[in-house]
């Protein structure tokens, strides 16, 4: 009696070791992603189910920004408890740096472009996005209709010469450029160009900015600022939306674009994937937006280039499996076969990390790469912006865009922002 029952003691220790090794393996870690690109929301859809079909154990929740403002929404998730896993944070990162996850040890930190990542004391707390570039995208087609196809775009480095092709192609009959008005775009990207070019020096040009802050600035002054408005004037003049500055969406763009009905357009890489979901024929490249008529002039060779944003994993509110799945999360995205095809092929990104077998093939992307690779690059001085501050520049061009605020009312209205 006594070995049958040591027997079936046995037998059940064997089956509740065996079930309970099934239930660990099927125990599933859940994680959110957080993030604000909606111009590749359908790809990000496409790279969760794959990541959640390759991993098992991780069930990954895309949580789309939807147009919020990304810091009022971080801010709330935070104060309610429910904040994501993983983020894809811009300028906020700052604000939120006490919270988030220390990724210094992960393997994938040994591929980075220097320079690249988000530290804060000591600690790599951002993994970069990718690398983004803004300016005056073109249709390289519509260039070459009106121009010929041996003409050299890249050679326009005045306003003047911009003006010029400006009048060539609307006396071709298509509209020279077309204008978005989102506040995003203006008071994050167009206004970056002002700032940036204030200086080849990064000390002189951050101290622009402190002193913009201190309201030490009489921007009606500033060589820079004039002529960088003088710019917006001639965008302005030659836009497809003149009479309706404000109406136009970024949709909108993007099939005017890339129908070339307009030749050129304020915008960076990010819209490629939608660019090309209208014509996979049509070409583009950059050119960089001119503050002056002096060709030698610092920023009339140059586009804004840099990273967008970082992705960041919250240890605040999050588990140790929770973290540990976000890591391998970043780590399948940055060297599997399947998330390297996403962030190249799907996405359109430009890594920031070497070890990438697959690099970008498209004509934007090999002009950004051309314009690093000459150092003709200008400093993204949006990351360095109070939370805040894009929104109101924004919606001062806007009004000055509108006809609602002239030079004076504007320049006032742009200093404001900064001494308030």
């Amino acid at each position: 009696m006594f070995k049958k029952m040591t027997m079936f003691l046995l037998v059940l220790a064997l089956v509740f070791t065996v079930n309970a090794g099934v239930m660990a393996q099927d125990e599933v870690t859940e994680i959110q992603l957080l993030i604000g690109k909606p111009e590749i929301a359908e790809q990000l859809e496409s790279m969760v189910e794959a990541f959640n079909n390759e991993n098992k154990d991780i069930e990954l929740e895309l949580i789309p920004l939807a147009g919020q403002n990304a810091y009022q929404r971080f801010t709330s998730m935070y104060a309610s408890g429910n904040a994501p896993t993983i983020i894809n944070m811009g300028s906020e990162i700052n604000e939120f740096s006490d919270r988030l996850l220390d990724l210094s040890g992960m393997k994938i930190t040994d591929y980075l472009v220097e320079d690249t990542e988000y530290n804060y004391q000591d600690k790599i707390i951002g993994l970069p996005l990718t690398v983004e570039a803004f300016g005056l995208i073109y249709n390289k087609n519509v260039i070459n209709e009106v121009f010929g196809a041996d003409y050299d775009i890249s050679q326009v480095n005045t306003r003047s010469e911009l003006e010029a092709v400006f009048t060539e192609i609307e006396a071709a009959g298509v509209s020279a450029v077309t204008l978005s008005p989102m506040d995003w775009s203006l008071g994050a990207h167009l206004s970056n160009i002002m700032f940036a070019a204030q200086s080849e020096s990064t000390e002189e040009r951050h101290q622009f900015l402190e002193e913009m802050n201190k309201g030490e600035i009489k921007l009606s002054e500033n060589e820079v600022f004039n002529g960088w408005l003088e710019t917006f004037d001639l965008l302005a003049e030659y836009n497809a939306h003149q009479s309706s500055p404000l109406s136009p969406t970024y949709d909108d763009a993007v099939l005017e674009l890339a129908n070339g009905e307009a030749a050129f357009w304020f915008m960076g890489n990010w819209a490629l994937p939608q660019l090309k979901e209208v014509s996979q024929e049509t070409e583009y490249g950059f050119l960089p937006y001119p503050i002056s008529n002096n060709p030698d002039d610092y920023g009339n060779n140059e586009i804004s280039v840099g990273v967008p944003s970082y992705w960041a994993v919250d240890e605040s509110q999050s588990t140790q499996a929770e973290q540990k799945a976000a890591k391998e999360f970043l780590n399948w995205l940055i060297t599997s076969e399947t998330g390297q095809d996403f962030y190249i092929n799907q996405f359109n990104f430009i890594p920031a990390f070497n070890n990438f077998e697959i690099s970008p093939q498209d004509n934007l992307s090999n002009s950004i790469m051309s314009y690093m690779d000459n150092g003709n690059t200008l400093e993204w001085m949006n990351n360095y912006y109070p939370s805040g501050y894009f929104p109101d520049m924004g919606a001062a061009l806007q009004k000055y865009l509108a006809g609602y605020a002239d030079q004076e009312q504007f320049t006032q209205e742009f200093t404001n922002v900064w001494t308030k």
